[in-house]
């Protein structure tokens, strides 16, 4: 599995009502090994989106 996917970047989400959800950004040949990897690591997934392209105008802030 080391070659289907790799894990670039998370984000964590204040949702409504105060709880945290995460969006994670993965590198992968497959959506059948994002959620392949997400069932081995005991991650929910409830959608996966493929992004179409980057446009980065300043980095992540530390």
């Amino acid at each position: 599995m080391p070659d289907d996917i790799r894990w670039i970047r998370s984000y964590v989400l204040e949702e409504t009502g105060g709880a945290l959800g995460t969006v994670c950004i993965y590198q992968a040949s497959s959506e059948e090994a994002i959620r392949k990897h997400a069932d081995a690591a005991g991650l929910p997934v409830t959608e996966i989106v493929p992004i179409a392209d980057t446009v980065i105008v300043r980095p992540d802030p530390e």
